[in-house]
């Protein structure tokens, strides 16, 4: 779920960019851009463009923050149900390291004492 929300999210920003990108600046825009001559007038009409890319430059926004919220949201709760205190994460340490190979010197008096 978590990576499905990440890929929607690079997808709306990346189409975010491109709408902002193509709306018009003084005077020009997407339907000035379009084969010049008026032919973009044809498609999207003088206003149409402005508020075809504005509409979606407003929905790409919404979806971009419901998305943060999402995003943050699912993070936090998966943070929270695998965070352990100190002490729990050091006793897991402590029982998965193996045992070291440190040779053990004889104790004196013992069948393992071979010196005498």
């Amino acid at each position: 779920m978590y990576t499905f929300l990440i890929i929607l999210f690079v997808l709306a920003c990346f189409s975010m960019v491109v709408v902002i990108l193509l709306q018009a600046g003084k005077g020009q825009g997407l339907a000035g851009s379009i084969g010049g001559f008026g032919a973009g007038s044809a498609v999207f009409g003088g206003r149409g463009a402005a508020t075809f890319l504005s509409k979606a430059t407003t929905i790409l926004a919404i979806a971009y923050m419901v998305l943060c919220i999402a995003i943050g949201y699912i993070y936090k709760t998966e943070a929270e149900s695998t965070q352990q205190s100190l002490i729990q994460q050091k006793a897991a340490e402590e029982l998965t390291l193996p045992a070291a190979d440190i040779p053990v010197a004889p104790i004196p008096g013992t069948q393992q004492d071979t010196t005498k």
